[in-house]
């Protein structure tokens, strides 16, 4: 099961790769970015096609589910 953190407010997402280091930082990136927003751990499935991957401009991209 692929897990992902998103934003409701900005209907973004992230994939969860728990054992990447690298993408762990994204994941802070992502929660820094949304700190205001309401921001969910979800099944990938529930939000694929509604919500947009997360691009984090400053670094590593790890949104697509490849590690």
């Amino acid at each position: 099961m692929v897990r992902a953190r998103a934003c409701i407010k900005c209907r973004e997402y992230m994939v969860i790769h728990p054992d990447n280091p690298i993408n762990q930082v994204d994941i802070k990136k992502f929660e820094r970015k949304h700190t205001s927003h309401t921001i969910m751990t979800v099944d990938l499935n529930e939000i694929k096609g509604t919500y947009a991957p997360s691009t984090n401009n400053d670094g590593p991209q790890t949104t697509d589910g490849n590690v």
